[in-house]
């Protein structure tokens, strides 16, 4: 079990923000699919709570501050679907990426859009295990953040005011389970895809994939490829009456 998330005021889950312009000029004038990201009509940004700092509390000070250098993570955009469907409530038939066999096993994705994108600016060394790769470690927070943020999209509780956020209870992550498919090539664009994919009362399974884009030889163009993908469970603890 992961240490709770303190909740993200409900404002900041359904208003559009615009990005820094540092951030936006970044994306836009290195990397194409970003751009072309930042301009679907089905998504907006959105704050990344765990990019800012809690002085009070130091909470979040890995992901906003360790990883928020010129050479770890720069740049950070989250966006949400503007039309989150209602997800069932019946979890997923797999809760591991393993079978009982030990062998790997590969979940199809969800059919329907994400309900949160990410999108990463990775630089290096800060975050580098093998040479130009991104360490196996890196990748499973990156993967903690956006899922935990995507839960938040779907927390009930988190559409009270903000007079009653002390109300709400915390998220805890009880189950991250990664399966790492390809090297996550540093510097580079990464763009992690996160879906709620189950929910009973305060039980929440989830579903994400980190995404780079690769030359293909002979193929005009760059393909999407999966690097990781991960399996979750996230529980919502009850909130003071």
């Amino acid at each position: 079990m992961t240490a709770p998330g303190a909740p993200p005021p409900p404002s900041t889950l359904n208003t559009p923000i615009t990005p820094p312009p540092a951030t936006l000029d970044h994306f836009r004038s290195h990397h194409p699919w970003a751009t072309a990201l930042l301009s679907s009509p089905d998504y907006f940004p959105i704050q990344t709570w765990s990019r800012i700092r809690k002085p009070d509390t130091g909470e979040d000070g890995y992901f906003s501050t360790t990883l928020a250098t010129p050479t770890t993570i720069p740049h950070v955009v989250t966006l949400r679907r503007r039309n989150i469907d209602p997800v069932p409530k019946q979890p997923p038939s797999s809760t591991s990426l393993t079978s009982s066999s030990s062998k790997p096993t590969t979940p199809d994705a969800p059919s329907y859009p994400p309900d949160l994108l990410m999108l990463l600016s990775l630089s290096a060394p800060g975050i580098s295990g093998h040479p130009s790769t991104a360490h196996g470690g890196a990748v499973a927070t990156i993967l903690d953040e956006a899922l935990s943020l995507a839960v938040a999209l779907h927390v009930p509780s988190y559409g009270v005011t903000e007079d009653e956020a002390d109300s709400r209870g915390k998220i805890y992550t009880l189950q991250l389970d990664v399966r790492y498919r390809r090297p996550v090539v540093v510097p580079g664009l990464l763009v992690v895809r996160a879906w709620c994919v189950a929910r009973d009362g305060r039980k929440y399974w989830m579903r994400g994939q980190v995404v780079q884009e690769e030359e293909e030889e002979g193929v005009k163009g760059k393909r999407k490829v999966v690097k990781a993908e991960a399996l979750g469970f996230w529980v919502e603890t009850a909130g003071k009456l």
